[in-house]
């Protein structure tokens, strides 16, 4: 059982308070708070999924608000980044969506385009769509009849199709159309460091022992416990289990190159930084760029690594 902390005792003392005195007003008033919010999120959201349209993102919407996204021929983060995050931050907005009559509801990302997709920008991609199927109760269901042929074999070694109670697709034949082979991916909690079988994968894959794999599981130690520390804070409104975290990793054959790509869907490091502990540092830092570029999330993650402290306040952490 978790232990209760001072402040969680405290606010649960002020709720009951509140309850005992308003009697049913009390919930009047809290479901009125709630329809607000919701409010408040749709409209955010429409207006930047409007924006994200504006930017000639391929999204077909109808009358009735049912939207289609087709994804673009090359998905990469290291090449073609402005043109693969927006198609992902749109996924996500999505599935933040509450339902509402006159709102809009993503009713199925079309992958009929999709040529080409980097092994983080498909773990990516399926960390998306695993949020958004537990949006809607697990209701998706694939369908590939005109998937490309080397897409189809990157996502069924990513362990893509098993995210989806309907997907019905048990084997793809034979492999080998692509240089790059990419194993299944671990999903774990904030709470849950276990990867053991993407070691198993990984050793599998490359044919022998990993030379640096006491150094690659530090690395991914440490990205786990980050997951703990800074990803989901209790502002950011996010449930138990939805604070996940997942990994893959991809070996090409023909360069001998193993990566290995770590995600989580938190708030990031700029919005995890604290005024009380590290702002003012952040800004002297920043003092000779003008404000548009203040806000830039790579300046902030720059002055964050220079300052040498992150919103710990520890001398051992801050170092990415």
């Amino acid at each position: 059982m978790k232990r209760c902390t001072e402040r969680r005792r405290q606010r649960d003392i002020t709720r009951i308070i509140q309850q005992r005195r308003l009697g049913k007003r009390y919930y009047i008033r809290d479901s009125r708070r709630k329809r607000k919010y919701k409010d408040e999120v749709t409209g955010q959201t429409k207006k930047y999924i409007d924006y994200l349209i504006s930017r000639n993102l391929n999204i077909q919407i109808s009358a009735s608000g049912r939207a289609t996204i087709y994804l673009p021929e090359i998905m990469n983060l290291s090449k073609e980044y402005e043109n693969t995050m927006p198609y992902l931050n749109a996924i996500r907005a999505f599935s933040k969506l509450p339902w509402r009559k006159n709102s809009y509801h993503l009713v199925s990302v079309n992958f009929d385009h999709l040529k080409k997709i980097s092994s983080s920008a498909a773990l990516l991609l399926t960390a998306e769509l695993s949020r958004w199927d537990d949006s809607i109760r697990n209701m998706l269901k694939p369908s590939i009849d005109n998937w490309n042929d080397e897409i189809l074999e990157k996502f069924y070694y990513l362990g893509f199709f098993d995210l989806f109670k309907r997907s019905g697709i048990k084997s793809i034949g034979e492999d080998g159309k692509s240089d790059v082979r990419i194993v299944k991916y671990v999903k774990g909690n904030k709470e849950n460091k276990d990867y053991q079988s993407l070691k198993k994968q990984l050793f599998e894959v490359v044919g022998e022992k990993i030379k640096k794999w006491t150094f690659l599981h530090s690395g991914l130690d440490e990205a786990i416990t980050n997951v703990g520390h800074h990803a989901y804070p209790e502002s950011s409104r996010v449930k138990l289990k939805d604070k996940n975290w997942y990994i893959t990793g991809a070996f090409n054959k023909a360069t001998k190159e193993l990566k290995v790509v770590f995600f989580d869907q938190g708030i990031g490091i700029p919005r995890s930084l604290p005024t009380s502990k590290i702002w003012e540092q952040v800004l002297s830092f920043m003092s000779f760029l003008n404000y548009a570029n203040k806000l830039k999330d790579a300046t902030l993650l720059r002055a964050a690594m220079e300052v040498d402290r992150t919103r710990t306040g520890e001398v051992d952490r801050g170092k990415g």
